[in-house]
């Protein structure tokens, strides 16, 4: 046997394996529900900080708009 139909064998089989609802389940609830969380839990001040900037900026740009729009009424 080559290496190469051992390795597609394998894949294969942990393909048929994953596949199964138990076993999704279980990689879900243990492995990847877990990462995200930490993951969240690691940018959430980044992610907090960044929309707070986004939205001072899109405050800045309707007041900056605004007074142009009054300075442009007030000459006339």
């Amino acid at each position: 046997m080559s290496f190469n139909v051992i390795v597609d064998k394998l894949l294969e089989s942990i393909k048929n394996e994953l596949k199964k609802d138990e076993v999704l389940l279980k990689l879900r609830n243990d492995v990847i529900k877990p990462i995200v969380e930490q993951v969240l839990d690691i940018i959430y001040p980044y992610l907090l900080c960044l929309s707070i900037l986004f939205i001072t900026v899109i405050l800045v740009i309707f007041i900056i708009l605004f007074l142009n729009i009054k300075i442009c009424y007030s000459n006339n």
